[in-house]
């Protein structure tokens, strides 16, 4: 029996047309800079390979996006079309055999679908390695779906018998997103639709942004993901939070202040009269998206600061805040994807990202604990998924990494310690180059942790 034969009725919802951010993660895709991101699961105990593919399966099953490819179809316009017979096997080996990627990682959603999964197995532990295609979803998609994924597994399992609960879905949400992350609407005037489109794009392209200073030799070899991790103790977690709280922020607001700080003093002088910025994807999600399957519902947008502010402690946390709050009130979101469904009726957009300069110094995200995305209910010990047979011991990743923008870092929070994990341009930054960078970045946060 086909893969196909075996999917649930998904109603009237495929062909999907692809919205304005599934695109723009799709134009944004070449070769070179994969539109994908990372994520790894470490387990200690073993995971059994008939079980773990019976799971995915079923998880895929409540997924669909990451199982269908970018195609020309309703209208003659992009739509998802599901192809469950692309989906990729996944690549089991044991624990010493290195992760290859093909064609340097690089997915092609028209024609493959947008998930590759890699399992390294020694005699007690695990490491399942997960590449998302931008397009197909976003962090919270992703974490959804490893959330079901695991939900599927652990309920198979005798010990867990009673203990597993699987959240609700609804695969017609898929169909509502569009227009839940817009005010702008497709049959609004061609001017309305330009004038957006020109004023967010000035916004951007206006501001001289300074990347990253390239280390002085490239790498010797091409690697990924090539992330590199950082943990923080729980007591060091809570001192930083009551570090952010006694400035009238978050955690979210420091770790920004100092990834600026870290920047700015990587670049030193070659940053000159330029500003480092930062993108911040920013979810759009609300309580009543609980049940949409892994998809993209997130916007990009941008944090700003010149050298003097990023000099002066009080000035930059007194002004991140500012723009943190911005962004959960929504307006920077809608104003991005507004302007991304202008953008789609012409080309300038495909040649603005394929010949355009640095977007951004640097991607910051905050998954928090990625455990609270999933949408189940899975047995915990400790603050960790657990049962007899293994242990998740940490879930890790980072976003997209794309031209210019030569660094991605994200903070996580699991199993009560502070995780930063840290992606850099894999052809200009060797693994010692962006150990070092993370390292700048940590030693901006470590006097606070000193302090009772």
């Amino acid at each position: 029996m086909s893969r196909q034969d075996s999917l649930p009725d998904y109603g009237r919802t495929f062909p999907l047309y692809v919205p304005p951010i599934d695109w723009f993660f799709l134009i944004d895709d070449s070769p070179e800079y994969t539109m994908s991101f990372f994520l790894d699961l470490d387990f200690s105990g073993q995971l059994d390979q008939d079980l773990f593919q019976a799971a995915l399966d079923e998880a895929l099953s409540r997924h669909p996006l990451l199982f269908c490819v970018i195609e020309l179809a309703k209208k003659n316009r992009l739509c998802w079309v599901l192809a469950p017979d692309k989906v990729s096997p996944v690549d089991w080996a044991d624990g010493d055999v290195p992760v290859e990627f093909k064609n340097n990682g690089y997915i092609d959603i028209r024609t493959e679908t947008g998930l590759r999964i890699w399992v390294r197995q020694s005699a007690d532990s695990a490491r399942v390695t997960m590449q998302f295609h931008h397009s197909a979803c976003d962090g919270t998609g992703a974490y959804r779906f490893v959330g079901d994924l695991l939900g599927c597994y652990m309920k198979r399992l005798s010990s867990c018998e009673g203990k597993v609960e699987l959240g609700n879905y609804d695969s017609a949400l898929l169909k509502v997103r569009r227009s839940k992350m817009r005010s702008i609407r497709i049959h609004d005037s061609g001017f309305k639709k330009l004038k957006i489109a020109v004023a967010e794009g000035w916004n951007h392209l206006s501001t001289r942004t300074a990347p990253l200073r390239p280390p002085a030799s490239p790498p010797n070899k091409f690697v990924l993901p090539g992330m590199v991790k950082q943990e923080f103790s729980a007591g060091d977690l809570a001192t930083l939070r009551t570090a952010a709280t006694s400035q009238g922020g978050t955690l979210n607001d420091l770790f920004l202040c100092k990834m600026f700080q870290a920047a700015l003093k990587w670049n030193g002088p070659t940053t000159g009269s330029r500003k480092i910025r930062m993108l911040v994807p920013a979810d759009m999600r609300d309580g009543q998206d609980f049940e949409i399957p892994a998809c993209n519902m997130t916007a990009c947008t941008f944090v700003t600061k010149s050298a003097a502010e990023i000099e002066d402690d009080k000035r930059l946390m007194d002004s991140v805040i500012k723009d943190t709050l911005a962004l959960k009130n929504g307006a920077p979101q809608s104003a991005f994807v507004n302007a991304l469904t202008s953008a789609m009726e012409g080309s300038v957009m495909q040649k603005l990202l394929k010949y355009g300069g640095c977007l951004a110094t640097g991607v910051f995200s905050n998954a928090g604990d990625p455990s609270r995305r999933f949408t189940g209910r899975l047995p915990k010990q400790r603050g960790k998924i657990a049962c007899d047979e293994f242990t998740l011991e940490a879930i890790t990743g980072v976003p997209p990494l794309r031209k210019h923008t030569r660094s991605t870092l994200s903070s996580s929070i699991y199993g009560r310690k502070l995780c930063f994990s840290l992606r850099c341009d894999p052809y200009l930054f060797g693994e010692r180059d962006t150990k070092e960078l993370l390292e700048l970045f940590c030693d901006q946060l470590r006097p606070l942790t000193q302090k009772a």
